[in-house]
């Protein structure tokens, strides 16, 4: 019986090692591929010849405003 036992827990510590060993591949695999891309991105941004941001696009507040009385006026109907 005390052999069996032996076996249950060697095996019980191989599966933890086996998963923690895979898991831990799997974090730095990660973090490889997000490091890499955030790289090529970096490197395909496109810039202004004069070094200024590329403006943010906003909507409209007109449209945003009609969009919302639309909204409260088929909820209210």
């Amino acid at each position: 019986m005390e052999n069996l036992l032996n076996q249950g827990v060697g095996l019980a510590l191989f599966g933890m090692v086996t998963v923690f060993s895979f898991l831990t591949l799997l974090i730095l695999a990660t973090r490889l591929m997000s490091f890499l891309v955030s790289r090529i991105d970096a490197e395909q941004r496109p810039s202004f010849l004069n070094g200024e941001p590329i403006p943010e696009s906003r909507p409209p507040i007109a449209v945003i405003t009609a969009a919302i009385a639309h909204y409260l006026s088929r909820r209210n109907s």
